[in-house]
């Protein structure tokens, strides 16, 4: 019985030396402590810390050596292993900052690549999407350069890194404003980069301070980001993509602004960029996010841009830049349903300009062109807004006049016919005349076919009669 006993008594013995020492162990090597030495944004156990929880490792175990049924030691070891595992659960930042910011460094360097691709297939007429490429192009290398801050020099992780980052905010409000047909403002964003680059200098050479660059930094973005957000939203219409993106860039205006401020406010400042501050890391986080969103919104915009000049396109003649046949068919089904709901009329005018092989024969086709664009630009300034003219083919142009009479149909044509009578301002230089054919249906009988039928017969009549002249179609009486 005796040597059972003693021989419960080691083992017993031995497991409690084994997990006091485990215990122990894990809180010598935890790696964080309550000291204040940092380093990259983590607590850092000094080595003063260290000597002191070996010292009381080393009293636990005479403790536990004197007394190893009593439990106290092992207790107090336990204690110190939770406060040593609370310390590093505490310490350590929920986020990574320097890698949040090379991930927003790499998702505008990707969609830059696209950005460029695209670009290089896009008609001369659409603008801007270079100076986007460029931009997010300069945000990634810049957003790069600012994540390896300690492993590069100073000049370009603060100077170059953060004026690239204002620059290339700048491209992109460049970008837009080429989009939109607007002036670029080129000196405002010179402006703004001098600004930053001026205040970067100065409080990084003269009187250092990361505060006051972060104050400059995001005080210049948020104008930036505000500037282009107002800007997209204004000119974007009716695009839900463009008024995202708008939308996207005043809330990054917004973010930047609160970090400018509450910078500015604070009482201590704010000692590195990796700071595991939450405003930092939050500002950090949302930079990241709202970069990849803006980006990955403009290339949206690019490609909806694309399509809608394709369809346009489709959908318009390439010479005076008129609906095509195809157009006035689509057009001729909306309005006729919306006519039969109304119990209205439809009507259409068909018009051939008079003597226009004539004037290819003695002029030449490219005055037959100019022939031909000052009518749509001439035609086109008479008919009202809820009009559709369309170039039916070679010299013949419809134009179909949703709700309205007979008798006002004749009248539109007449002013048309006059307007084209007089001679015009601008090339071509010779005189033309055009004799026009007024049909009119009940909607809820009429199709685009017979209409041009009925509008063919009075135009044949208005020739026949001399040319230069309007005639109705017969069965426009009956509507």
């Amino acid at each position: 019985m005796l040597v059972q006993r003693h021989l419960r008594t080691r083992s017993r013995n031995r497991q409690l030396q084994q997990r006091a020492t485990r215990h122990a162990i894990h809180a010598v090597t935890a790696g964080y402590g309550n000291s204040e030495e940092r380093k990259n944004g983590r607590r850092w156990i000094s080595g003063k810390h260290i000597a002191g929880i070996a010292c009381e490792f080393i009293q636990r175990l005479r403790v536990l050596s004197i007394t190893p049924h009593s439990g106290i030691a092992l207790d107090d070891i336990d204690m110190l292993y939770r406060r040593s595992a609370y310390s590093r659960r505490t310490c350590m930042p929920l986020f990574d900052l320097r890698t949040v910011i090379l991930m927003s460094s790499v998702m505008p360097g990707l969609m830059a690549i696209a950005l460029f691709s695209l670009a290089r297939s896009f008609p001369q007429n659409i603008r801007g999407v270079r100076h986007w490429a460029s931009g997010a192009l300069v945000v990634s290398v810049s957003v790069l350069l600012l994540a390896f801050r300690g492993s590069v020099p100073d000049w370009l992780s603060i100077l170059v890194a953060n004026c690239g980052i204002v620059f290339g905010a700048g491209l992109g409000l460049i970008g837009t404003q080429l989009l939109y047909g607007c002036q670029p403002s080129w000196r405002f964003v010179s402006l703004l980069v001098f600004v930053a680059a001026a205040g970067m200098t100065w409080l990084w050479v003269v009187e250092p301070s990361v505060a006051g660059r972060t104050i400059v930094i995001t005080g210049v973005l948020a104008v930036l980001y505000g500037t282009h957000g107002v800007l997209m939203l204004h000119l974007g219409r009716p695009s839900r993509t463009a008024l995202a993106v708008g939308a996207l860039l005043l809330a990054e205006c917004a973010v930047a602004g609160a970090r400018c401020i509450s910078v500015a406010l604070a009482t201590r400042g704010l000692p590195d960029l990796f700071h595991p501050e939450w405003m930092q890391t939050f500002y950090l986080t949302a930079g990241a996010a709202f970069s990849l969103l803006v980006t990955v919104g403009l290339l949206l915009i690019a490609m909806e841009r694309l399509r809608i000049q394709l369809e346009r396109q489709s959908y318009r003649d390439p010479l005076t830049g008129l609906l095509n046949r195809r157009a006035l068919a689509l057009a001729f089904e909306e309005e006729r349903e919306l006519a039969k709901r109304n119990g209205a009329v439809l009507s259409m005018l068909l018009i051939d300009l008079d003597h226009f092989k004539r004037v290819n024969d003695e002029h030449g086709h490219d005055m037959g062109d100019n022939v031909l664009i000052d009518f749509a630009e001439r035609a086109s300034a008479a008919i009202p807004a809820s009009a559709y003219l369309a170039r039916w083919g070679g010299e013949e142009f419809a134009v179909l006049l949703p709700a309205l009479s007979l008798q006002q149909a004749n009248d539109l044509a007449e002013v048309v016919r006059t307007r084209i009578a007089q001679p015009g301002f601008t090339a071509p230089v010779i005189r033309y005349t055009c004799s026009i054919g007024v049909a009119c249906l009940a909607a809820a009988e009429a199709t685009i076919q017979q209409l041009a039928r009925d509008a063919d017969t009075a135009l044949y009549h208005a020739k026949h009669l001399g040319r230069n002249r309007v005639e109705i179609c017969d069965r426009a009486f009956a509507a």
